[in-house]
């Protein structure tokens, strides 16, 4: 009977430890696919000290370029640079454009083809356009390695900023091969021409962190500048040269072979004006690795440490009709419709990110970033055009870096300085919503 006790003891013992070594190996693993989890006294000793600064002030572990620490750039180039650059800028007022809604009577310039961008015959034709301010430009490393189509990045870089965008961009194009297709527009205001800076001899590696400024440095921000996002918008997918775009913000990355997929999808069927396609948009803590495939998200959704895209800032605004469903699917493995809906009530402010054409409407260039809600105008008039969304499965976006929650109380003043922004863009939207109503047909569904 001891006897009994004594091995049903041991058996206990050895299955408790077999469930905590299983544990412990679980959590090993899914910190291992984690990027830079580092003790403090690890990231100093191995990552400039930007990298560094970001880690230990904002919590990050995340840095756009940071795959490449350690890299020295390569003497080529990867990159079909124009007007001179990126040693000189040389350029005629034949080279300058307007932008695409406001046209020659709107405050911002354009300078196309600062670098040209060729993606090859064999990749996807469904462009990625984005856009960045100038110290935000070396994001696009991040899109350039997952993104299999051509990329059109338009940049807001008024004055000195240009020089800054410029010198992140030589640095990419020196670093990352997927660079070769990706083809960049400047914006800047109407008297503010871009400029270089004084060149000194680059000494940084492939992460980029002796260049990557903080947003108080550039021109920009001393000069209070608001930042034309949906001219940035409009800009990069009227330089795209392929029908079918998916116009998204640079910190938003892409699933694995979500363009390739996406084309296999459709089968060469011609886009359509009238449907788009939804690429739900997810994030994920600082402290993981933004997930590939939709067999990643979910378990990162599991484990807590992932969701949909501003759901605690702003949870109408990508939370996706069918979500539910969407999340207890398993990963497909390919790129499929899930949902086919309309932008209508109770969606009526949902704001998503989808694969359209060139000739869907435009965003109203007046709004600017700061006020938020930039693109509530754009998605009622696709609403009014009675647009149908197609909802994709087995293909989404990751914010990185990081979740995005409500300002804590030591944030209040920059909430506080954003009203004013605010109250713009709603008096502008307020503007185009009586525009639309006039120019279609009344549906009461398409609530402002």
């Amino acid at each position: 009977m001891v006897s009994g006790l004594r091995r049903g003891r041991r058996i206990a013992v050895f299955v408790a430890g077999l469930v905590a070594a299983v544990i412990f190996a679980h959590l090993l693993a899914s910190r291992g696919s984690s990027v830079l989890v580092w003790s403090e006294k690890t990231a100093r000793a191995k990552q400039p000290v930007a990298i560094t600064e970001q880690i230990q002030e904002f919590g990050l572990v995340y840095a756009a370029g940071v795959y490449m620490a350690g890299r020295r750039p390569r003497n080529l180039t990867f990159c079909e640079w124009t007007h001179g650059l990126p040693r000189s800028l040389s350029y005629t007022s034949a080279d300058v454009a307007w932008s695409p809604e406001a046209g020659e009577k709107g405050p911002y310039r354009v300078l196309s083809g600062v670098l040209g961008g060729n993606a090859g015959a064999e990749a996807p034709p469904v462009t990625l356009c984005t856009h960045a301010t100038a110290e935000q430009v070396y994001a696009v490393v991040e899109l350039a390695r997952r993104w299999e189509g051509p990329i059109s990045l338009a940049v807001f870089a008024p004055g000195l900023d240009a020089g800054l965008a410029v010198a992140l961009l030589e640095r990419a194009c020196g670093c990352e091969p997927g660079m070769a297709r990706v083809a960049v527009q400047l914006i800047f205001p109407a008297g503010r021409p871009p400029a270089l800076r004084p060149r000194s001899q680059a000494l940084g590696d492939c992460a980029a962190s002796d260049i990557q400024l903080r947003e108080s440095e550039t021109e920009r921000k001393s000069r209070n500048m608001m930042y034309p996002v949906n001219v940035a918008r409009n800009v990069a997918r009227s330089n795209a040269r392929t029908p079918r775009v998916l116009v998204s913000d640079i910190e938003l990355l892409p699933s694995e072979n979500l363009a390739s997929g996406f084309i296999e999808m459709v089968r060469g069927r011609p886009p359509r004006v009238g449907v788009v396609f939804v690429v739900p948009a997810f994030e994920v803590e600082a402290n993981e690795k933004p997930p590939n495939t939709k067999h990643e998200l979910l378990m990162a959704a599991r484990a807590g440490v992932a969701g949909y895209f501003h759901r605690f800032v702003c949870a109408h605004c990508q939370k996706f009709p069918g979500l539910t469903r969407w999340m207890l699917r398993p990963d497909p493995g390919r790129v499929r419709p899930s949902v086919v809906t309309r932008r209508e009530f109770p969606h009526h402010r949902w704001e998503p990110v989808y694969i359209g054409t060139r000739e869907d409407p435009l965003y109203t260039e007046d709004m600017s970033w700061e006020g938020r809600q930039d693109k509530m105008a754009q998605m009622l008039e696709m609403c009014l055009l009675s647009y149908r969304l197609v909802v994709l499965d087995g293909a989404f976006l990751v914010h990185a870096p990081g979740v995005k929650r409500r300002p804590t109380s030591i944030d209040n003043r920059r909430e506080a300085w954003r009203r004013p922004y605010e109250r713009r863009n709603s008096r502008i939207y307020q503007s185009v919503v009586r525009r639309l109503q006039k120019q279609y047909p009344a549906n009461p569904r398409c609530r402002q």
